[in-house]
């Protein structure tokens, strides 16, 4: 029987968060999800640090009496599994029949992470990526992830996975990816106006997604947040730092495997959604010309040691490696492995 390929429209968020503010964020994801679903959206991505913002603060000012203040608020605002914000976006997904990627700042232990929850269609959350190594200032707030959370999920709807920002520059990131033969891949960006050089210029990161997609032959979700005034107001105490953040720096977008934009363009400084039609068929195309996890490698020549295995500080006698909890089968007292 000939293999068939799914079609299926995705969403790609651009908004800002309620910032610093756990509650109010996971109301206004599960609107955005809500708001997705009801123009057809089967996928439906969302920002870096969506849930409860991005810590500007790091490039703002030294970490110490400046910096400690916020982290103090992020730590009590982020996100724990179980928790009652996993809750509701579980129960989001399973009302709307969706899958749905969204970036929070995890607790797990004392720690912070930033980390993709995946849920799919009946309200379970099915996995999650630990960005591997966060970039520059942002190791004053999270941890870093390794190979265990490097997930691609075979759904109906295709093979989904999905990496957070400067992880789309590291071309082992790509390989690994690849690896798991992804089909369509969340880019998740935060914004793109706070003004300290080419870190956050709009023009190199807009093609890091752009190459992802072609270099992996993946339809590719390119979702970022914005940056409000608000957020200014409440970070920003001299002119230079107001020089440094500034309002809206969205680049939302749906990229085709062969390169090209599928999607309506979200503007820079508003909230909005992308949405494109996919069909996976394409993917077959591309890979007849490329498949650099295939038969477009040369692995006498060039490999990669892809780690998958749990790396823990800590490991207790008896106590089983990588595991975590899905809300349902929390629900029912029991764990999958992950």
């Amino acid at each position: 029987m000939a293999i068939t390929y799914p079609k299926f429209r995705a969403a790609a968020v651009q908004a800002a968060p309620v910032f610093l503010d756990i509650d109010a964020s996971v109301e206004k994801t599960c609107m955005l999800i809500e708001e997705a679903a009801s123009q057809g959206a089967k996928l439906i991505a969302f920002p870096e640090a969506f849930i409860p913002g991005y810590p500007w603060w790091i490039w703002l000012g030294n970490p110490g009496p400046y910096g400690a203040p916020y982290f103090a608020e992020l730590y009590k605002n982020a996100v724990q599994i179980p928790s009652n914000a996993v809750r509701k976006i579980s129960e989001t997904a399973k009302k709307t029949a969706t899958y749905v990627c969204v970036s929070v700042t995890e607790l797990d232990g004392g720690s912070l992470y930033l980390t993709q929850l995946w849920f799919d269609p009946k309200g379970d959350l099915i996995g999650k990526h630990r960005k591997l190594k966060p970039t520059g200032a942002e190791r004053y707030i999270w941890g870093e992830g390794d190979g265990s959370m490097m997930p691609v999920f075979d759904t109906e709807i295709g093979r989904l996975g999905g990496l957070m920002c400067a992880e789309h520059m590291v071309p082992h990131n790509i390989a690994a990816m690849s690896s798991l033969n992804e089909q369509v891949h969340v880019s998740a960006w935060p914004a793109f106006s706070c003004n300290i050089g080419k870190l956050f210029l709009e023009g190199p990161n807009k093609v890091s997604s752009l190459y992802y997609a072609t270099a992996s032959q993946t339809f590719t979700l390119m979702t970022s947040q914005i940056i409000t005034q608000e957020m200014i107001d409440r970070l920003c105490f001299t002119d230079e730092q107001r020089a440094i953040l500034q309002t809206g720096g969205g680049s939302t977008q749906i990229i085709s495997p062969e390169g090209e934009i599928i999607s309506n363009i979200v503007p820079k400084d508003e909230e909005g959604i992308a949405y494109a039609d996919l069909d996976l068929e394409l993917i077959v195309f591309c890979k007849y010309a490329f498949d650099s996890a295939g038969h477009y490698s040369k692995p006498s020549v060039l490999s990669l040691n892809f780690n998958q295995e749990p790396q823990q500080a800590v490991i207790k006698e008896g106590e089983g490696r990588g595991k975590i909890l899905s809300y349902q089968n929390l629900q029912e007292g029991s764990k999958v492995p992950y």
